[in-house]
């Protein structure tokens, strides 16, 4: 496997199957998933947004309950937050993303919205985690407003005194789907930039989607994207490395193949987040289990 080599940056593959669970599936099988986490340094405690997703046709079936946990170890987590997709009146809700600001907290919220049952990002503040209302949120990004067909996934980081948030976008409802950049200065009106990080011409080639973005000591950004050849991947995506200068302009590390997958079922490992604490990286991702179901999982190694 590649490693990422730029601006003095050095990053080997991890051992994702030597990674620790954090949390469970709600059940066994394909299609019962734990995952989609965003992380946060909150001081003495760790805060985890994460979602959880049952397999079509159930009852209350897909992505119908996201969560906030806290914990003291990064390991053991216990909920404060909840939404079900009933409160928003949605089919589907997909990853939050939860951030700190000088007054409180963010999240951006990622569901499909009832007038047009399509993908849309939403954000609501608060001054404690635990203190979320869904119904004070205001809109984000709709596809009208940015001319795609769907917006979601949003990761933020804050650059200078700029709220960089990327965007998993699909151009039209059959694909392709690039990750996508949007910018605010106050995290809650965005301006649209667009593609910032394109699909590939091979194993990524429907889909690249950046799930994480890290500055480095040495200058410059790592990314880590989930990408998928075909949209029968989607959802079963695996992991790819990318880096950048600015945090605009990307270039794929893994160009021929993955950077790491599981070694069970579909092999997808996905939607990694990294918190850096005490000279640590430490991964979050969704891996897929021998039964096919996927749980949630932690990897800590020195920061590079």
């Amino acid at each position: 496997m590649a490693a990422a080599r730029r601006r003095r940056v050095t990053l080997e593959p991890w051992d994702p199957e030597a990674g620790l669970t954090v949390l469970e599936p709600p059940g066994r099988g394909r299609g019962w998933w734990v995952g989609c986490p965003s992380v946060l340094d909150d001081g003495d405690r760790v805060l985890l947004a994460y979602r959880l997703r049952r397999p079509r046709g159930l009852d209350e079936d897909r992505g119908y309950e996201c969560r906030i946990a806290a914990s003291a170890d990064g390991l053991q987590f216990d909920d404060v937050w909840s939404v079900r997709k009933s409160e928003l009146r949605s089919t589907s809700i997909e990853r939050l993303c939860l951030r700190r600001v000088d007054d409180g907290y963010l999240l951006y919220l990622s569901y499909e919205h009832p007038d047009d049952g399509r993908w849309r990002i939403e954000v609501c503040r608060a001054d404690r985690p635990e203190a979320f209302d869904v119904r004070t949120a205001r809109t984000v990004l709709t596809p009208a407003g940015t001319g795609t067909d769907a917006v979601k996934d949003p990761y933020v980081v804050r650059v200078g005194g700029e709220h960089l948030m990327y965007v998993s976008t699909f151009l039209t409802a059959a694909g392709p789907a690039p990750t996508s950049l949007a910018v605010s200065t106050d995290g809650l009106d965005y301006d649209w930039r667009g593609t910032v990080f394109d699909v590939g011409a091979g194993w990524d080639r429907y889909q690249s989607r950046l799930s994480a973005v890290v500055a480095t000591d040495g200058g410059g950004y790592v990314g880590f994207y989930d990408g998928a050849g075909s949209p029968d991947e989607d959802t079963e995506e695996r992991l790819g490395l990318a880096v950048s200068p600015d945090g605009s302009t990307w270039e794929r590390v893994s160009v021929d193949a993955p950077w790491l997958v599981s070694p069970h079922a579909s092999g997808s490992l996905r939607y990694a987040d990294v918190l850096v604490r005490d000279g640590e990286w430490w991964v979050y991702y969704e891996y897929a289990r021998e039964d096919g179901s996927h749980e949630l999982r932690l990897n800590r190694f020195p920061a590079p």
